[in-house]
């Protein structure tokens, strides 16, 4: 009897490996942008986040302090909170509860307002205009204990709180960096 042999094929071609490393390429073209944009994404909704927290904040430190009877300038605190002309303080208060200072043994009257984690936020109290401000990039953007405000803001991803001794503090924010 005769036996016939057929020619089996062992594996792909070279056109068909050629055409599958294609497909991946294009793949690897289209998503990985996505998923680079990941890392931005989360900077830039933490300091959004972090921006919204403070807004909420400042609004109930206002309308608290303005129940309450207390002259604009008096220092108040509610719920540990401390401030005055209608806001938390930018800086942390000192021990005495009296003032304010810059320094970083506790968190910034602001920061404790809004239920930020100090943990994860580079930032600097300073002095602007004859008032405090506080300026926080996300760690893992800027990954300093202690920076300058200079440090902060040239990663332009921060945000920025600053006290005002008359009207409505000023909060800004830089995204382009993040």
């Amino acid at each position: 009897m005769n036996k016939l042999t057929s020619s089996g094929q062992a594996g792909f071609t070279l056109i068909e490996l050629v055409v599958v490393i294609i497909i991946l390429g294009l793949l690897a073209v289209v998503a990985a942008p996505k998923f680079i944009n990941l890392k931005t994404d989360a900077h830039i909704s933490a300091i959004n986040g972090a921006v919204g927290s403070i807004k909420t904040a400042v609004t109930l430190f206002k309308t608290k302090t303005l129940t309450s009877g207390s002259a604009m300038t008096d220092t108040v605190e509610f719920s540990g909170v401390k401030g005055s002309n209608y806001q938390p303080w930018a800086a942390a208060a000192n021990t005495s509860g009296s003032g304010f200072n810059a320094g970083y043994t506790t968190p910034s009257e602001i920061f404790e307002a809004a239920g930020l984690d100090m943990n994860e936020w580079a930032y600097r109290i300073y002095v602007s205009n004859s008032s405090y401000a506080v300026v926080a990039a996300p760690t893992l953007v800027l990954d300093v204990a202690q920076p300058t405000s200079t440090e902060v803001i040239a990663t332009n991803c921060y945000f920025q709180y600053h006290w005002k001794s008359a009207g409505e503090p000023e909060i800004t924010t830089a995204t382009t960096g993040c």
